[in-house]
């Protein structure tokens, strides 16, 4: 028996231990590679197919982060990869960058740039929609109107050079920009045509504590992708992961914003194992997301 006889022998356990009929027809879900660093493109792939995905957001694949140096991206190897997806039905909807926007320094902003602009090169070659970047840091102290001009800036240089291509730079809520108003600031001061955000409601909320309703009113134009990801809010700004529907974040409601506002966009779960090893195993996380989604 094979490594793919074995794959999908296991998947198929799967849908009988979840009781999920993967024959039914995709829904825009998606999930991130972070949830599965031990798998290989061709275990990605089958998996989100089987499970029941219509769509992957890449963020390493095996042991290697930078998808300029995975195996599976490389000009030998581009057009069967993008073949084997494309043959199952998985979209390669969101190449994820580790670049963030908040550098100064020309060798290190240059650095950051160039890696983007390398992601979304990649991007049109496997048909992706979407590079996401970092703002990160507001890195001026006490000139936080600065620091988001910076990023304002390094957006654009993005943004002009993804114009034409169709491909759009997604902004991660992550680090000191994480309030919605700041967000919202940078979008309305940025090419709205090649740009938009990744709603990522746990990040923002274990910062700000604002409620979904205030993130989704005042992000709605410009939410390209919303991730899903459950777990518990802890003292001091800590937290814990937990399956999907097992913790405190309010999923229905951020689904039930999206419905009522026709979002058309992917939801996409992000579990993060790559970063946490002790989180269970995508074998069992995947199928749990998709049966409470369902």
């Amino acid at each position: 028996m094979n490594r793919r006889t074995i794959l999908k022998a296991g998947i198929a356990s799967f849908a009988g231990m979840y009781n999920l009929d993967f024959k039914r027809p995709n829904k825009k879900y998606c999930f991130n590679t972070l949830s599965c660093p031990d798998w290989t493109w061709e275990e990605i792939i089958l998996n989100a197919q089987k499970m029941g995905f219509s769509a992957v957001e890449v963020r390493g694949i095996g042991a290697e982060i930078d998808l300029r140096k995975c195996q599976a991206f490389s000009p030998a190897n581009i057009l069967s990869s993008k073949k084997i997806a494309g043959e199952n039905g998985i979209k390669i909807l969101n190449l994820n960058s580790s670049a963030h926007l908040h550098e100064t320094e020309i060798v290190a902003k240059n650095k950051n740039l160039d890696e983007v602009k390398a992601y979304i090169d990649l991007a049109v070659q496997l048909g992706s929609d979407f590079v996401r970047v970092f703002p990160e840091k507001f890195v001026f102290e006490n000139e936080k109107q600065k620091s988001i001009d910076l990023l304002i800036e390094n957006l654009g240089l993005l943004t002009q050079y993804a114009n034409g291509s169709g491909v759009k730079v997604l902004l991660d809520a992550h680090g000191d920009l994480v309030w919605s108003a700041d967000i919202q600031y940078i979008m309305e001061n940025s090419d709205r045509d090649n740009s938009g955000v990744i709603w990522d409601y746990f990040n923002m909320h274990l910062k700000t504590g604002e409620t979904p309703e205030k993130m989704h009113s005042t992000l709605k134009d410009y939410i390209k992708i919303i991730q899903i990801k459950d777990g518990f809010f802890l003292p001091d700004k800590k937290y814990e992961y937990c399956l999907t529907g097992k913790g405190e974040v309010p999923i229905s409601k951020i689904l039930e914003l999206a419905k009522k506002d026709k979002f058309a966009g992917y939801i996409s779960f992000e579990w993060e194992k790559r970063w946490h090893p002790e989180l269970p195993n995508p074998e069992i996380a995947l199928p749990q997301f998709m049966k409470f989604m369902s």
